[in-house]
């Protein structure tokens, strides 16, 4: 397969897992699971991305996302931190360095993209009932940040002497 091509794939698996878990949450668990496996291996197996650079990214999200939570900003349904949410953020963490990877060599447009699509992406979930807010624009904002911390943290870890699995 070309580069474009596993740029494809991983892209709409992970849109595949978004649309699953955002829309059924615990009610499509486990066809959210069979498709998270499915991008997590294909991103390893098949495009060969590092897994400790999958897991460097992962935790980090939800770091972020756990901040977000703790104060209050968001609640999602399904519990404090649900299956489903930690499934996405392992999800997108194995679908960025295939799907995403053009972004590494220009961490202002990676920041700005993260800054408005990651909150876009909260807002559409929170259209589907995937969680509630008090208010709209504080949950804007926060995610804006989350999202622009989240893309320079990955354009940091897919810098070339990062990328050898350190």
């Amino acid at each position: 397969m070309t580069s474009i091509q596993h740029k494809i794939v991983s892209f709409v698996l992970f849109n595949a897992l978004w649309f699953s878990a955002v829309s059924g949450r615990e009610n499509y668990i486990v066809l959210s699971g069979v498709l998270l496996a499915s991008q997590f291996f294909y991103s390893i197996a098949v495009a060969r991305v590092s897994w400790t650079l999958i897991l460097r990214l992962f935790a980090v999200g939800l770091l972020l996302e756990a901040i977000v939570i703790s104060l209050g900003v968001i609640d999602f349904a399904g519990g404090y931190f649900p299956l489903w949410l930690v499934m996405l953020w392992l999800g997108f963490s194995s679908m960025a360095p295939v799907a995403l990877d053009w972004l590494a060599p220009k961490p202002a447009v990676a920041v700005l993209l993260g800054a408005v699509s990651g909150p876009l992406s909260y807002v559409a979930g929170i259209k589907l009932n995937a969680a509630t807010v008090d208010s709209l624009p504080i949950v804007i904002a926060c995610y804006a940040a989350v999202w622009g911390l989240m893309m320079a943290y990955f354009v940091f870890c897919m810098s070339p002497k990062k990328e050898q699995g350190v």
